[in-house]
Parts: C-alpha cells; sequence; structure tokens
C-alpha cells in the first residue's frame, strides 16, 4: 500500500517526466504547478498532448501556460486501448519530426501513449534497441493479466513489421 501509494505521489508531482533523447522529453500530464518548471529548465519548444483536446482545467491552463512561455502546442488524441492505424502512427511520427524541438510528449500517465509515441520517435530516428525499451514498465506500462493498454504494444509491434515489409 505505501509503495502503491509512494508511486501515486511520483507521478503527481513529478509528472514520470523523463529525457528520451536531446530533441525528446516525455512525461504524465503536467499541471500549473509542474509545467512552467519543465517547459523552462529543459528549453521546450513545443508539446504534444496524446490526450486531446478538452474543456477540463488541466487542459485550459496547459494551453495557456504553453501560450505564455511560446511553446507550440499541439493535440493529436490517441487511445490507450485501441490498436492504432499505423497510417495515424506514420501523421504522428511526422508531426514529431516537424514540431520545434525539444519537444515535450505527454498523456495521462505518461505510461501507455507517451510509450508508443516514445518508440515510435526512436524507431524512426534509427535508435531501434532504445526504441523497444521505451514501451516498458520502467514508465508504468503494464501490458500483462488482460491489461487493455496491450494496445500500445500491439500497434507497435504492427508498426516494426509493417515498416519491415517496406
Amino acid at each position: 500500500m505505501i509503495l502503491a501509494l509512494a508511486w501515486l505521489a511520483y507521478f503527481k508531482l513529478y509528472g514520470n517526466f523523463h529525457q528520451v533523447n536531446k530533441d525528446l522529453y516525455r512525461s504524465a500530464q503536467l499541471y500549473y504547478f509542474n509545467m512552467p518548471y519543465y517547459l523552462q529548465n529543459h528549453h521546450i519548444r513545443s508539446v504534444i498532448n496524446l490526450r486531446g483536446s478538452s474543456k477540463a482545467q488541466w487542459y485550459q491552463d496547459e494551453l495557456r501556460i504553453c501560450k505564455e512561455h511560446n511553446v507550440t502546442h499541439y493535440d493529436f488524441g490517441i487511445s490507450d486501448r485501441k490498436v492504432i492505424p499505423v497510417a495515424k502512427m506514420e501523421r504522428l511520427i511526422r508531426l514529431m519530426k516537424q514540431a520545434p524541438k525539444p519537444l515535450l510528449i505527454h498523456c495521462k500517465a505518461g505510461a501507455d501513449r507517451t510509450s508508443l509515441a516514445s518508440a515510435l520517435y526512436l524507431y524512426e530516428s534509427r535508435q531501434r534497441d532504445d526504441a523497444k525499451k521505451a514501451i516498458s514498465i520502467l514508465y508504468g506500462h503494464f501490458p500483462w493479466l488482460g491489461s487493455r493498454t496491450k494496445a500500445m504494444d500491439i500497434s507497435f509491434a504492427n508498426y516494426i513489421e509493417q515498416k519491415g515489409n517496406e
């Protein structure tokens, strides 16, 4: 129980924030109390929100903070519980490549959708060994025991399979 509470506190306070490579950072949903810190200290120039647009306060805060820090904001909503079509993953890769760097990608917990996006970016950056490690328990991704978030693993495998056949 204590370990679970510590894990939840970590995600809320620190935002599951990690550097993927020199151009890319990943995180959970950041909030008004921690987002400015990460944008400033890591010189973030763009943010891709994998949750999609929302009327919720976190989203309104995110848009305001990005504007205040002159950070380009993109919405690219995907589900963590559905297999993502390869064509949609290709659109996400194009967006990640064109976005000003350093780039921050995030979803709700930084575990599933953000893992897939990180893996795709690394795979296309020819960092293939690192790509496979991006979808990991280290970031809170648990694809076992019938978890519906296994869709991210399946999506990445489908992407690799299609790219290997081209």
